[in-house]
């Protein structure tokens, strides 16, 4: 399929949003979908190169960020020259065009799930960190297209899954590059429609239920999928699948986790499925799984070929299951709405941390080359900044919390040399994750210097919307009370050298779960 010369779109992106209550557990399904899918094309190569050539017609595929003039680093390489790789998967529920078929109709599309997977340099061990979507967070301001088809959604807070809305997965690849400040390599956008036609092509889709499953469609409602189950095993394939993945009020205690559980008995029975039918002589058939799974699947533009997939699928498989650590970012509540998650600190921080280190969460068998310590580039010698040089830029400090923080900050600022004002408390009243320099046209190096004498990574700055005049510092939970890290002097980019973890993820935080483990849904019981 043919590409825009900006956004290199081959294919149709329906973003969207949803609201819903999401809180720390173990979240493995849309894993399972991109490995399987991915996997089952390996049954293709060699023998039927002209199948390929047409199923890369049919992949879809779009620019991996909207922020491309704010990207982090890429993950540094080990003492042996292997690169860690961070794959954002993104499970997209559309249905545009179904009517009521699986409960609230018109629906444009959900970023229903987000998972980072992590991969180590020596593909010794991965780490799958599932992002509530309704985790509050900073989403930056996103830009894709050209002219006519240009879209723009300026910098704000918000729920984790309006990234998605309106620009669709680059936008939500920005937002998790600033979240974790490492750069994302690629992305796998799964449709649960493309699900839906990929368990008809493997002949169904057994699973057990320890109880029935009676979940109406709600009239008037956004509610119900209509779905009718027995108790025991049953074979899903079709409507009833999608009906499945769908229903949010048929499992556990009704919350959106009990269906999120039940979807990862769903999606684990399904892989091993394909996994089965991977095995059988039958082409066509193969060839009927291969079309359902690459029309599932949107991509980013280097991951746009099958050939590419089949690499990557290549370097999951490296993994031992038993060394795939699953887990939930750390969230609590957020205060000013209750429905909504903020991540929960130092937990988050320490998550964050242990992946940008490329240290493991699991423990066990060590892989065949013990893992080496990261290493970094020698760090560049540190920047400072003359006083005379400072008094020329003026900032404005602005903060949630009540502004508890600005005052510090500001005189802090004022230490150093620089024309440092008190701004206002944010309107949410709440700390964010991340410090962020606003600056306008022509005053982006004023910026890096506030930046850099305050030990923040360029990741922190962005170009204020059209007509601000001020460069202003929103400070976040990652910039010290005294606002230079104790030291009272600039000092260089705190990302020139080796993250020091501050602690190690604590088990009580993160509720680890690895790959090697299947079990029965659970619905609701009336």
């Amino acid at each position: 399929m043919g590409t825009d010369a900006e956004t290199g779109t081959g294919g149709p992106t329906a973003p969207g949003g949803r609201d819903g209550r999401r809180k720390s557990t173990v979240k493995k399904r849309l894993k399972w979908i991109a490995i399987s899918v991915v996997g089952v094309l390996l049954i293709l190569a060699g023998s039927a190169y002209g199948y390929i050539r047409y199923l890369n017609g049919k992949l879809h595929h779009t620019q991996i960020t909207a922020d491309k003039n704010n990207r982090p680093p890429a993950s540094p390489k080990d003492a042996q020259g292997r690169s860690p790789m961070n794959i954002l998967l993104i499970g997209n529920d559309s249905r545009i065009g179904e009517g009521r078929r699986y409960g609230a109709e018109g629906h444009e599309g959900l970023a229903d799930v987000a998972i980072l997977m992590h991969l180590s340099a020596d593909r010794s061990n991965a780490t799958l960190v599932n992002i509530p979507r309704d985790t509050m967070v900073d989403i930056p301001r996103c830009e894709i297209g050209k002219g006519k088809d240009k879209k723009v959604t300026e910098a704000r807070f918000g729920q984790f899954n309006d990234s998605f809305r309106s620009i669709g997965a680059p936008c939500t690849v920005a937002t998790v590059d600033r979240m974790l400040q490492v750069r994302i390599d690629h992305y796998i956008e799964v449709n649960f429609k493309g699900v839906r036609d990929l368990t008809d092509a493997v002949g169904g889709v057994p699973i057990c239920l320890d109880a029935p499953i009676h979940d109406p469609v709600l009239s008037g409602q956004r509610g119900g999928t209509g779905l009718d189950l027995p108790a025991g095993p049953n074979t899903l394939s079709g409507n009833d699948a999608l009906q499945f993945l769908r229903a949010r009020h048929a499992f556990g205690d009704g919350s959106d986790l009990a269906r999120i559980e039940a979807q990862k008995v769903f999606l684990a029975s399904l892989a091993r499925e394909l996994k089965s039918n991977a095995k059988l002589t039958n082409v066509d058939g193969m060839f009927r799984i291969a079309n359902s799974a690459v029309g599932a699947l949107t991509v980013d533009n280097d991951l746009a070929g099958v050939d590419k997939l089949i690499d990557l699928a290549d370097e999951i498989k490296k993994v031992p299951e038993k060394r795939m650590a699953f887990t939930t970012l750390p969230t609590e509540t957020y205060r000013p709405a209750p429905d909504q998650v903020q991540p929960r600190r130092p937990a988050a921080d320490n998550l964050w941390a242990a992946i940008r280190a490329d240290r493991p969460l699991t423990t066990g068998d060590p892989a065949t080359d013990p893992p080496p310590a990261p290493v970094t580039e020698t760090p560049a010698p540190p920047q400072t900044i003359a006083p005379s040089d400072a008094a020329q830029i003026r900032v404005t400090v602005d903060s949630g919390s009540a502004g508890k923080r600005i005052t510090p900050v500001v005189d802090a600022l004022k230490r150093l040399g620089f024309k440092a004002t008190s701004g206002s408390p944010m309107p949410d009243g709440r700390e964010h994750a991340n410090s962020r320099i606003t600056y306008p046209d022509g005053r982006q190096e004023q910026a890096k210097a506030i930046a850099v004498a305050l030990n923040l990574p360029e990741t922190a700055l962005e170009a204020a919307r059209a007509g601000e005049t001020t460069i202003r510092l929103l400070i976040g939970a990652d910039l010290p009370d005294a606002g230079t890290g104790g030291s009272g002097a600039p000092t260089g980019s705190a990302s020139a050298g080796p993250e020091r973890v501050p602690e190690p993820p604590r088990a009580a935080d993160l509720n680890l779960e690895t790959a090697d483990d299947t079990k029965c849904a659970s619905p609701r019981r009336k």
